[in-house]
Parts: C-alpha cells; structure tokens; sequence
C-alpha cells in the first residue's frame, strides 16, 4: 500500500550528508511557498514558450488553489533550491497524478514530476539533479514502481542521465468547448 508524501519541513543539506559545494541548499515546500513556487512555473512556461500573457495570467489564478488543496491532502509536495541568502534558485514538485489501474502498473495514483525549474544563474551546478533524487527517491519510500514527467527540450538531458526514458504516449488536441464541460451519460455519451 502506498502513502501520502512527506511533510514540509527546515532546510536540510543535500541527501548524501555532504556539503552543498554547488552554493544551494534543498528545503521541503510548504503553503506558504506558492508565490514562490508560482513566480518559478511562470518562468518555467516563459521559457518553454508558446503562452500568452492573458494564458499564464489564468494559469496562475487555478495553479495557486489547486496546489494548496493538494499539498495540504499530501498528494503533492517538492523541494526548493535556495541560495546561501536564501533566495529561490529551483523547485520541483511531485503530484500523485490519479490514474486507472492495468496489469504491468495496478496503482491508481502515478508520481509525476512538475514545476522543475532551476534559474539561469544557477543552471549547471546540480540543483536539478538533487531536486528530482529527492522526488524519486520519496516516490520509491512510499512503494511507489515508476515516477513520470514531461521534459521541456532543455531538460531532456537532465532526465535522461537520471534514468528516464521517452514513451510510447499520444496526444491529441481538441478544440476549445464553446460551453461549459458537460457531464457524461452512464453510456459514456455527454448529457
């Protein structure tokens, strides 16, 4: 059976006990930290492109509430990256994603990382790295057999050399309803 995750706690040095040579040291997120964390996914979506303001403006108003509720349910947690004054330089996060159980994954809940963002000036120095050992290493704690992610182009590199490996997932996108979402018919049609 598995558990919800860990809660927040202080700021503790990197998982291997030794010192943060990088100039950052790891601390677990907490509520209070959504600006925080919000101020870093922006950047992170800035980034990857391909969002307008009004988007990102929306995007930020249903982010802050759903990551309070599911932190505080403790399906959701992360870590932040901080500079020796204390100041933001990363964050990552790890979301137990519902899902269906099939026989090779019979779990209903799927570890999924997001929000993986490590400023520029700090890029290269293994923020990245400590951030997702923690988030895999806490999914594994809590008997979990696979953790998932969507890489942006910059950071494929970074999972690939932690172990991840691309899927067979499909998408397809549909267009914008002109209603609102409509509820499903026992049969699996719209009411």
């Amino acid at each position: 059976m598995t558990r919800a995750g860990p809660t927040p706690g202080k700021q503790r040095p990197l998982g291997d006990g030794r010192r943060p040579e990088a100039g950052f040291s790891l601390r677990r997120v907490g509520v209070d930290d959504v600006d925080v964390i919000l101020r870093l996914r922006t950047r992170l979506l800035r980034e990857s492109g391909g969002h307008s303001a009004a988007a990102l403006r929306r995007h930020r108003s249903a982010f802050g509430p759903w990551f309070e509720r599911e932190l505080r349910a403790r399906r959701l947690w992360g870590w932040l990256a901080e500079d020796p004054n204390g100041r933001p330089v990363g964050s990552g996060l790890l979301w137990l994603q519902p899902r269906q159980p099939s026989p090779r994954f019979p779990q209903t809940r799927t570890p999924y990382i997001l929000s993986m963002y490590t400023m520029p000036q700090a890029r290269r120095r293994g923020v990245a790295r400590a951030i997702v050992d923690r988030l895999v290493a806490s999914a594994r704690r809590c008997g979990y057999t696979r953790v998932e992610l969507h890489a942006t182009a910059a950071g494929v590199h970074v999972y690939t050399k932690l172990g991840f490996r691309p899927t067979d997932q499909m998408r397809l996108e549909l267009t914008s309803p002109r209603r609102p979402e409509r509820r499903l018919s026992r049969g699996g049609a719209p009411r």
